[in-house]
């Protein structure tokens, strides 16, 4: 809407407030997520086809995949959890209910995606909702065939001959099927001549020659993936005559680098989270709560269609210390430095963005000179992130950019006492520089960088106050700590990271969430200016 037509209203509405607040957003005071980039929905179908058939390219002839869509997850033998989908499922398929799941069979005469979804059933939709329809399957993942997810098991057992004794046979009565059982219409007849339609990849299962393909991980009792681990378990007490393969090699390789569609909806992930770090610059002065500012990140996120990409952390003082700091129970004192790691999720891809300010608005002199010295660390790591560079390594590596760095700094602010050890420097940096993001906000990387790839760059440095005293009691330890102790009580109970998501171009590598201050004299003159509108114009 036009800003003219904007203040009118306001003025109408008789709100001077309201008029405040439409100058300060028109400003650029305040920052309001645009709406979702146009290749979110226009490019979707794309998106997913191409995936399906780079992972049919791998899996070859003789393959067949399996994917299941994750199971609800009960709370408090009441209600479910708020769901979310299995993420490679979603990957290919792009939806996001339960019940389903996805069969790829590339040696088919012509049917080689085939999405089951559960049926309609009018008493469980009764409790919690719609359940997707054939049609509404089909245009959102963009696979034509769309079958009650009752025709799973027949379909193996006809795939898989020797499996039929732990399958549902063709013919047999139909289960009840949906969530819920009971209001579901009878299982449909199978659709086509399923002998003749898979007659090539029957006969690779018939020879002992074709190759079944799930997420299998390593963990004997996973819960997220126990369907699969049950039936791999059976059918290879069975003797089905096919070889197990796990799929997570392959989806590791495509979904380490990102199509243009994923790095736009990475970039409204960071969109959003920039609006809610606005906020959160805006209100976290003294004497507010931690939980407040969890409140206003979740808030924000929820607002625009997003969820948080993992559990917020806001942690003030010498809780900044923690590296995963979740309690967020204590109040903000004068002086304090404030460590938030919050990011907002936007349809299933999380990004990952931390900051660190001082809650009075101005840093201490011992506070601004770890700042910049973290600050310095990370701008050295962005300038690595090359195609052909490594996240970690001895050289040409994010880690050890940023290690040069603090290994400079801290031997001149006397924190360590020997300038060529990263030995030394872990004690204050204790945690990895980097790792993907994606539909997991840490989603599959790679050592090796390579274009479109999208990585995190966060280090930090954390003086807690018990630091010295559980180091290892050694002699060396024991030299270092009577070294550096008077200079650790000047820094002690101090925490600051700073991290950034970075997309790896064929260039300079891009910085997704520049548009949030982290720079020590941008976030000083952000908290300013932001403090000062909120006196005279209310959060947008």
């Amino acid at each position: 809407m036009d800003r003219r037509v904007l203040l009118v209203v306001a003025l109408c509405a008789g709100s001077f407030a309201q008029v405040r607040a439409v100058e300060a957003a028109d400003a650029g005071i305040w920052k309001v997520a645009p709406a979702p980039p146009a290749s979110w929905d226009r490019d979707r179908v794309a998106d997913l086809a191409g995936r399906r058939k780079a992972v049919m390219e791998q899996m070859g002839e003789k393959g067949i995949l399996i994917l299941y869509a994750a199971e609800p997850r009960n709370y408090a033998a009441d209600v479910d959890w708020p769901y979310r989908q299995e993420n490679d499922f979603f990957y290919l398929t792009g939806i996001a209910q339960p019940g389903g799941a996805l069969v790829l069979v590339p040696g088919a005469a012509a049917i080689r995606e085939i999405l089951f979804l559960a049926p309609s059933n009018p008493a469980q939709e009764n409790w919690t909702g719609h359940i997707l329809t054939p049609e509404e399957g089909r245009r959102i993942s963009g696979i034509q065939e769309v079958w009650d997810a009752r025709l799973l098991n027949p379909l193996l057992a006809t795939l898989i001959p020797r499996a039929r004794g732990i399958l549902t046979p063709p013919g047999a009565p139909a289960e009840a099927g949906g969530r819920g059982g009971r209001g579901a219409p009878a299982a449909p007849a199978a659709p086509g001549d399923w002998a003749q339609e898979f007659q090539k990849v029957i006969d690779f299962a018939q020879k002992q020659e074709a190759q079944l393909f799930m997420i299998l991980p390593a963990r004997p009792a996973s819960v997220e993936y126990h369907r699969e681990q049950e039936f791999a378990a059976k059918l290879a007490a069975t003797g089905a005559g096919l070889a197990l393969k796990d799929a997570t090699g392959i989806f590791s390789a495509l979904r380490r680098i990102k199509s243009q569609r994923e790095i736009d909806i990475l970039q409204q992930a960071v969109e959003i989270t920039a609006e809610a770090f606005a906020r959160a610059y805006a209100v976290a002065v003294p004497g507010t709560w931690e939980y407040e500012i969890q409140a206003q990140f979740e808030f924000t996120f929820l607002r625009r269609n997003a969820h948080w990409g993992y559990p917020c952390i806001v942690a003030s003082g010498r809780n900044a210390t923690t590296l995963h700091y979740e309690t967020n129970k204590d109040r903000m004192s004068d002086g304090d430095l404030l460590l938030m790691d919050d990011a907002a999720e936007f349809d299933g891809y999380s990004v990952d963005v931390t900051r660190t300010i001082p809650v009075n608005g101005k840093y201490s002199k011992e506070q601004a000179e770890i700042y910049r010295l973290v600050w310095e660390a990370q701008q050295a790591g962005i300038r690595m992130a090359l195609p052909g560079h490594t996240t970690a390594g001895p050289a040409d590596s994010i880690t050890a950019a940023a290690n040069k760095v603090f290994r400079e700094g801290l031997f001149k602010l006397g924190l360590i006492t020997d300038g060529a050890s990263d030995q030394q420097v872990r004690i204050w940096f204790n945690h990895g520089i980097s790792h993907g993001i994606g539909l997991n906000v840490h989603d599959p990387g790679g050592r090796e960088l390579q274009p479109g790839m999208v990585i995190t760059v966060e280090p930090g440095l954390y003086f807690r106050p018990d630091a010295l005293d559980n180091l290892a009691k050694t002699a060396e330890n024991e030299k270092f700590i009577e070294a550096v102790r008077p200079v650790f009580e000047k820094y002690k109970g101090i925490g600051v990271r700073i991290e950034d998501d970075v997309l790896v171009t064929t260039g300079e590598p891009k910085v997704l969430s520049q548009g949030i201050p982290s720079k020590l004299e941008d976030v000083e003159a952000a908290l300013a200016q932001l403090r000062k509108a909120m006196k005279t114009a209310p959060l947008p």
